[in-house]
């Protein structure tokens, strides 16, 4: 019989035997598809953009990393968030022209329509320019909306204002602690605030031997509250008119000028 060579051919090469283990099983050999599954499913569950940045790094296959941004971008559009949906496509370059520009068009008509004029100035920006009736439109929105929280807020402070007002006990200069107290209870009676903490602030700017006099005229010295006047008191005690306003929910009435 004639070799290989005498026949005019190479001999033919000796295959190779496939690399094993320590336990003799054959190991498949590495590739640019061999990557940690468990550590992928971990960073799946994190930040999208983040897990496919670490992804690629880690050598998951492109068609895998396809798969996890649909899904995201699926999700995400089911979840009516359309605006992280157009900065995904956008950022991470996923998709065509046509795709992303169509995510940027849904994404501002949804925040136009819902209120987020800010939003929507920012996705025209983006998507038609700030030059666009788009842009304009969503400008436009936006400052009346403003216009619109800042009255809001202006008739709060108003409204905190006005409550604040009315939950002082309006007394004359000359008013006795009768008088006091009758208007704390009309106060009390209108709006139930409990003698607007009247007790509370006293026995948290004077000491005990004042609030218990105050009280008194209160609970069992009810005639001499009435001859009694609230500045008179005070004064004596060292405290005038302004520390009295300051300490204690009562504000005193202008007198007015005899003419």
């Amino acid at each position: 019989m004639k070799s290989p060579e005498q026949m005019g051919r190479p001999p033919d090469e000796p295959k190779e035997e496939p690399v094993k283990d320590k336990e003799g099983t054959p190991e498949k050999l590495a590739s640019s598809e061999s990557y940690n599954e468990a550590e992928w499913e971990k960073l799946k569950q994190g930040g999208a953009a983040f897990a496919i940045n670490k992804g690629k790094e880690m050598g998951v296959p492109q068609e895998e990393l396809d798969r996890f941004a649909q899904d995201v971008i699926t999700r995400e559009t089911e979840g009516k968030n359309y605006g992280l949906v157009y900065r995904f496509r956008k950022n991470m370059g996923i998709g065509t022209e046509e795709e992303v520009r169509a995510a940027g068009e849904q994404a501002y008509k949804f925040f136009l329509e819902s209120g987020d004029s800010g939003s929507a100035m920012s996705i025209a920006e983006d998507i038609y320019g700030r030059d666009s009736e788009e842009w304009k439109r969503a400008n436009e929105a936006n400052e009346a909306e403003w216009k619109k929280t800042k009255e809001k807020k202006k008739r709060k402070k108003e409204e905190m204002e006005d409550e604040e007002r009315e939950l002082n006990a309006s007394i004359s200069k000359d008013a006795t602690f009768a008088d006091l107290f009758n208007a704390i209870d009309a106060i009390e009676e209108e709006e139930g605030l409990g003698e607007l903490h009247f007790e509370e602030e006293l026995w948290d700017n004077f000491n005990s031997e004042i609030v218990e006099e105050v009280l008194a005229f209160r609970d069992v010295q009810v005639s001499k509250a009435a001859t009694t006047k609230v500045l008179d008191f005070f004064k004596e005690r060292g405290y005038p008119q302004k520390d009295v306003s300051v300490f204690l929910p009562i504000k005193f009435k202008r007198e007015r000028k005899k003419k």
